[in-house]
């Protein structure tokens, strides 16, 4: 993986070093804010990005759900009077030496606060901000089994701008959106809608420099604008020949937009704006990525962690990423949200695909409900939509906005407002497919333009060998099979439960074994990976997650991820997809090592490993070499000694030594 993060860290350094360049003032506000929940007497400092769910990650169900305040002083320098002051943030209200800004609603997306008229510019501006977490019917997500965490888990940005500049609060963007007309190996045209914002109708004008992945200008263009006040749009057309195509993580080429805004002939405003171009489409061959076949290898991924939370910072972000590409994904689904703008630029600089997420989330429990039929909370849903699509519309690595999650109809069929949200979705960004995650039949199933199907036979319900049932079943119906389908699968597994009975275990119990879990994902993988109807399949974690779902998880901790929640283990079946996926580096290692205490002599030794052959070796006894199959060499009826053995593999050079305890005295409970 180090050639990918060294390029990744290579590209922020560039953008970074320019941004010196760019006439707005952009400032970090993470440090030294004072927090409480009930009283400021019991205030504590606390930097950002922060929440206070440490009750949550403890495995308290019952963590608390409240309001949270953070309060900071800060010093608005006397020289900015006469331009005009933002602060970003997430979901929050904003007071502002005691005057209330205003109110946003939903945690995922960002949001922008004008707050030029509420600043004294004396040194002691207090920003206050009451951040909540409590369940709202009016505001998604309403259900659920992910831990809803509180805090100002993004961080908070003041900005300084000129009267007239490119507008932030325009669904808290940078008020520039490339819309790409016509995308292949011969040309990339489009035009660049730029948003600018005026206290007062004036005469300015735009200039765009296009440079490729080299740093070489290959496009620029000046246009004239007749501002209004508030905002005006102005589109600036752009055409390039032979362009460097975005081709996921094979080649995730980047071109950089920068537009500046000059009045008077002076610079004002100038924004860097970072986009691949790339088409795509489903096909009756699947994914297809610029005119080749792409098949989805992906991931689902929760966004929190085992110490902080949702409070993550880029450097985890990267490395969350990494996992995934280790694994051999191409592919990460978000669940529950938008994630933090720094995640895009990882997976736009490294080529991964992202599905986005509106939190539109089905209930886990009897007394959940995921959809009111409100005005409220259709509202809501609509506008956390318009963010997700705005904040993510330059951004090539996003492929697909997912609609809704495993939504039931708890006495309010929530179809025909899935259809508003389709119809919303195609009309603001008509170059991007939606999708919904379902796991029931019905109409539900026929609004978004793509389906992916969430499965856990041999979970929660029957075996694993029914999800090839499962199929034969949709591909027998047309109307069914006519679906462009993806498929999504979930298992919990435990690396400290280990046992030499391979059965199902009980999902609601506390017994997940690390084995059902690789046995699960086997049988899934050769029932799906060459079933080319299907545009892609999804691994329901990459990693374990906090929940509130007593029935999928132990000590408040869902284990269907395949990858441990503190991202120390990787759990077999992790192996399992790396040696299946991940064509990029060579990979050897003894499946099933955890299990180091058996009780018969006779053993099954599996490799997993996405070279040719292996060659086994057992307390020095050679016993050959196999070709591999599926990811994996097996040898059947391997003859141990009592006490300690010793299992060797070696493969082009890579070795991989476990021990083996065969005791002559064996209790199947330790």
């Amino acid at each position: 993986m180090k050639q990918y993060i060294t390029r990744y860290l290579l590209l922020v350094a560039v953008l970074f070093s320019t941004s010196s360049l760019w006439a707005r003032e952009s400032y970090t506000l993470n440090r030294d804010w004072k927090f409480f929940t009930y009283s400021e007497n019991y205030s504590s400092i606390v930097n950002l990005p922060h929440q206070w769910n440490s009750d949550a990650l403890s495995g308290r169900l019952d963590y608390y759900r409240g309001t949270g305040n953070y309060l900071r002083y800060v010093d608005f320098r006397p020289e900015w009077k006469g331009k005009r002051i933002y602060l970003r943030f997430g979901v929050t209200d904003l007071i502002i030496n005691g005057r209330y800004v205003g109110r946003h609603e939903g945690g995922s997306s960002a949001f922008t606060f004008e707050i030029t008229d509420f600043v004294n510019f004396n040194g002691k501006d207090l920003i206050w901000v009451i951040v909540g977490n409590v369940s709202q019917s009016e505001v998604m997500p309403t259900a659920g089994n992910e831990i809803s965490y509180g805090g100002l888990f993004r961080g908070v940005q003041i900005i300084i701008e000129e009267p007239t500049h490119i507008a932030l609060d325009h669904f808290s963007t940078d008020g520039v959106y490339i819309h790409n007309k016509k995308i292949g190996a011969e040309v990339a045209s489009g035009e660049v809608e730029v948003r600018v914002s005026a206290l007062a109708a004036q005469s300015a004008s735009l200039t765009l420099s296009v440079t490729n992945p080299h740093g070489e200008e290959v496009f620029t263009a000046t246009q004239k604008v007749r501002t209004t006040k508030g905002t005006t749009a102005t589109f600036i057309p752009f055409e390039i020949d032979n362009p460097t195509l975005w081709h996921g993580t094979l080649n995730p080429a980047l071109y950089t937009f920068n537009i500046t805004l000059s009045t008077a002939g002076a610079v004002c405003d100038n924004v860097g704006v970072q986009t691949g171009f790339r088409h795509y489409e489903i096909t009756t061959e699947g994914f297809v990525l610029n005119g080749e076949k792409y098949p989805i290898k992906g991931v689902l991924l929760r966004r929190d962690r085992a110490l902080n939370g949702t409070a993550v910072s880029e450097r985890e972000m990267l490395e969350d990423v990494e996992f995934a590409l280790e694994m051999g994904a191409n592919t990460i689904r978000i669940v529950g949200g938008s994630h933090h703008p720094a995640f895009y630029r990882i997976c736009n600089n490294l080529g991964i695909l992202v599905i986005n997420d509106l939190p539109l989330m089905g209930a886990t429990t009897l007394n959940g409900k995921g959809f009111f039929n409100t005005t409220p909370f259709r509202e809501n849903g609509k506008q956390q939509l318009q963010e997700m699509i705005y904040q993510n519309y330059n951004a090539p690595s996003v492929v697909v906005w997912n609609l809704f999650s495993e939504l039931e109809a708890r006495g309010e069929d929530p179809v025909d407002y899935i259809r508003e949200l389709h119809s919303l979705a195609k009309r603001l960004d008509p170059n991007r497919l939606t999708a919904g995650w379902s796991n029931q039949d019905g109409e539900i199933n026929f609004v978004t333009d793509l389906i992916v199907w969430s499965h856990s036979f041999g979970w929660m319900e029957g075996l694993p060998s029914d999800i090839a049932v499962w199929q034969e079943q949709l591909h027998s119906v047309p109307e069914w099979d006519a679906l462009h389908s993806a498929v999504s699968y979930k298992c919990g597994g435990n690396i400290f439960q280990q046992g030499d009975l391979l059965e199902k275990p009980l999902s609601s119990s506390n017994w997940h074994p690390e084995r059902w879990q690789t046995h699960f994902h086997e049988t899934y993988l050769n029932s799906l990976e060459g079933d080319t109807r299907f545009w892609g399949i999804f691994v329901d974690g990459l990693f374990d997650y906090a929940s509130v779902d007593v029935h999928r998880s132990a000590g408040g901790v869902c284990d269907m991820g395949v990858v441990s929640f503190n991202r120390q283990a990787r759990k077999d079946a992790f192996y399992l997809y790396k040696a299946r996926w991940n064509t990029t580096e060579d990979f050897l290692r003894i499946a099933e090592r955890r299990w180091a205490r058996r009780a018969d002599t006779l053993q099954t030794i599996k490799v997993f490993t996405n070279l040719p052959e292996a060659e086994l070796t057992v307390n020095g006894k050679f016993l050959g070499s196999k070709e591999s199959s599926g990811g994996m060499v097996v040898w059947e009826d391997v003859e141990m000694e009592y006490g300690t053995n010793t299992i060797e593999t070696t493969s082009r050079g890579l070795a991989d030594v476990m021990t083996l305890e065969i005791p002559r005295s064996y209790s199947a409970d330790l």
